[in-house]
């Protein structure tokens, strides 16, 4: 063999090995970052639109097979250049992961999509659950990596994964969107078949900056000063209330969490889910706070102090900060609920139970063309119901999941779809480990119409086999649960435990 053929196949062993654990390092690629700079201020950032690259020329894929027995190829597709994955993974074969990846190194750096919320596709799936797998500078193993599913339903879907949905695997820190090294599309481990057409996917932003900063407030958010210490405006401030962003605008702290520390300022032992983020600071010894949303300075966290029971210290500037009574918070809340945003689109209602509806509102959430989710409760007989009323399984009520939803692009049909293949449906008062008619599977319709679709799909189900215990009944009351109960799998970072989807239809 000659030394350009066996330098050839030494170099096509180490992509193949780099591909399967992710790294993804490829010779004579441009690399994402240099098309199209991460750091810029638009609103999306293409990673991949699959046109072909120069007239006349054939499409020349940026993404490889890695893991499992997967064809990936770039082609036309209804009118649209797409990347098509197909394969078939066999947990007994030990096949892996189907799998197409490419990378965002640039000259061998990684990708700062920290100007970013998350990763947008439009995709038709073969109505199997798939994912997006994310690798970064802390994912140095294979098996490690950053993972949001999404469900397909057939037809083509505008989805969006929030960075902070993704869940990690096999890796301790948390996803840092500042160091990224690949992106691979991923369709289900052990028994499943992946045929999926993706149109476009990018990164998007929809973050606004609500607010102009000072000087000062600059030097301390944006420039990671400190503020002088028994200066702040909150030090000693405890009125009942949320501590918010000064920067954006999100919520960080109840005043419940917030303690006396005579530090000099503010402390907190607790943060809202999701809303704080860690990172080592620079000096290498402390640990940084920054706002979830925007990435804004807050402080540092100090572990094992025994100042409280939760042995934690959030040590916060009150500059970083700006603060909401609970009369103002609950007056805002009202004002959104009275004055919808002009500029969505025509939306409609549907009301799902299916077991705990932490893991029915996860699986809506991802499903395109859904708008909004909330929990709660309805069926019941209790006025304004609470978690503690509704769990003793007398009020009457079920945990259900309020969808609204774009029907231009997705259908109540597809969205009743989804809700049996997410959920035993065959269960009568309860859901997996969860028991008691609060846990019931019903459907409550808001329209004749809704009512006639979920009476042909159960008629349907039971000409499967299935013994379906799903009730449909005229839709009651609904009433939104506690707060610390709205959108819990995505605040956490956990996954459903009781709730898998498994195509049906």
């Amino acid at each position: 063999m000659g030394a350009k053929r066996r330098l050839a196949a030494v170099k096509a062993v180490i992509l193949a090995v780099a591909i399967s654990a992710g790294l993804l390092v490829v010779w004579g690629g441009s690399g994402l970052a240099e098309e199209e700079p991460a750091q810029s201020a638009r609103d999306r950032l293409v990673i991949d639109d699959f046109s072909p690259e120069g007239e006349g020329d054939s499409p020349k894929p940026k993404w490889q097979s890695a893991g499992g027995p997967a064809n990936v190829q770039i082609e036309k597709y209804e009118e649209r250049d797409c990347l098509h994955l197909t394969g078939a993974a066999s947990a007994s074969r030990g096949s892996g992961l189907i799998q197409a990846a490419r990378s965002v190194l640039a000259r061998r750096r990684p990708l700062d999509a920290r100007p970013y919320d998350g990763i947008r596709l439009t995709a038709k799936g073969n109505g199997r659950a798939h994912a997006i797998h994310l690798r970064t500078t802390a994912t140095r193993f294979p098996g490690q990596y950053y993972r949001a599913e999404f469900p397909t339903n057939g037809q083509w879907q505008d989805i969006k994964l929030p960075f902070r949905r993704f869940i990690a695997n096999s890796v301790v820190q948390p996803l840092d969107t500042g160091g990224l090294v690949s992106v691979a599309i991923v369709a289900g481990a052990n028994e499943s078949d992946a045929d999926i057409y993706i149109d476009e996917i990018t990164f998007y932003r929809e973050r606004k900056m609500v607010r102009e900063l000072t000087p000062e407030e600059e030097r301390v958010i944006i420039h990671k000063g400190t503020e002088r210490p028994f200066t702040g405006k909150y030090n000693e401030h405890f009125e009942k209330g949320v501590y918010t962003c000064r920067r954006c605008g999100a919520e960080l702290y109840e005043s419940s969490s917030k303690f006396r520390s005579h530090c000099g300022w503010p402390s907190f032992d607790d943060e809202i889910a999701g809303a704080v983020r860690r990172q080592r600071d620079a000096d290498g010894r402390r640990t940084e706070i920054l706002c979830n949303n925007c990435g804004g300075h807050l402080g540092h966290v100090f572990l094992g102090e025994g100042l409280t029971a939760k042995n934690v210290r959030h040590c916060v500037n009150s500059i970083s900060m700006d603060f909401l009574s609970a009369e103002q918070r609950e007056a805002q809340a009202r004002a959104k609920a009275e004055q919808p945003d002009p500029n969505q689109p025509e939306t409609e209602r549907a009301l799902f139970a299916s077991g705990c509806f932490w893991g029915t509102e996860y699986h809506f959430q991802r499903a395109g063309g859904v708008i909004s989710t909330t929990v709660g409760y309805t069926g019941g007989h209790v006025e304004k119901p609470t978690y503690k009323q509704v769990c003793t399984g007398r009020t009457g009520h079920a945990e259900t999941t309020e969808v609204i939803y774009d029907p231009t692009k997705i259908t109540y049909e597809q969205l009743a779809k989804l809700f049996f293949e997410t959920h035993d449906f065959t269960q009568l008062n309860r859901q997996g480990p969860d028991i008691g008619p609060q846990y019931r599977s019903a459907i409550f319709y808001l329209s004749d119409d809704q009512k006639k679709i979920d009476e042909e799909l159960i008629q349907i189900l039971r000409k499967k086999g299935f013994d379906v215990k799903t009730e449909v009944t005229p839709a009651g009351k609904f009433w939104p649960a506690e707060d610390y109960h709205q959108d819990y799998y995505n605040k956490t970072g956990k996954t459903p435990y009781c709730h898998i989807y498994r195509p049906i239809f």
